[in-house]
């Protein structure tokens, strides 16, 4: 596992959150395009990708102005929380609190 302490973003299948508070945004595959998403070694169906837009900025830039019609899901993790990330699945994780995650890669 990895431990991390502060603001992280990172591919996770798993995360646990034992101290402090998170704001994660979950966002289907289908919405690739809209996210101006690139992928990692597409052949590899273990790779991870990117996305340069900012999905919480207000107003969004014209050039990632399509990223306001992606559909999402968003919860906030507390301590003791555990949220599944299934593989394909976009997500973004912003820290809303000093805080301490638990990240499973399997």
């Amino acid at each position: 596992p990895h431990s991390r302490v502060g603001e992280c973003a990172s591919p996770l299948p798993e995360i646990r959150q034992v101290a402090g508070y998170k704001y994660i945004r979950l966002y289907g595959l289908s919405e690739t395009p809209k996210l101006h998403a690139t992928t990692l070694r597409s052949k590899n169906t273990n790779s991870f990708g990117t996305s340069p837009v900012r999905v919480e900025a207000d107003p969004l830039p014209a050039a990632h102005a399509s990223a306001a019609d992606a559909a999402y899901v968003e919860t906030i993790l507390a301590p003791g929380d555990m949220l599944f990330i299934p593989k394909s699945v976009w997500h973004y994780v912003r820290s809303l609190t000093t805080s301490v995650s638990v990240n499973y890669w399997f």
